[in-house]
């Protein structure tokens, strides 16, 4: 017969372990249902990592620090950057909006 370390066959423990198992991502469930509830509406990406959730939010993808003034959206002249008009990052899906000056 195939005993574990503890004295317990091995399909019982292969059992014991299963349930456990479950019964975490359960517990998981539970706590990150209303913050996983606020990040599907959103349409970020959710990954569960052990007992934690990751959240992402995708609209990252599209964007990328501006190379001309390193992101800090100052221009050579202490200005804003022409390349990024000021923002430091620039868009790749979205055209950028018009800035209104108050």
């Amino acid at each position: 017969m195939n005993v574990s370390p503890a004295g317990i066959s091995a399909g019982l423990w292969a059992l014991v372990r299963e349930h456990a198992i479950t019964r975490r991502r359960r517990l998981g469930d539970a706590v990150f249902a209303e913050i996983d509830g606020f990040a599907w509406v959103q349409g970020w990406e959710i990954s569960r990592l052990g007992t934690g959730h990751r959240y992402r939010d995708p609209r990252f993808d599209r964007v990328a620090a501006c190379r001309t003034c390193g992101g800090s959206g100052k221009g050579e002249c202490g200005g804003a950057c022409r390349t990024c008009k000021g923002d430091g990052l620039l868009n790749f899906v979205e055209a950028p909006a018009a800035r209104h000056r108050v």
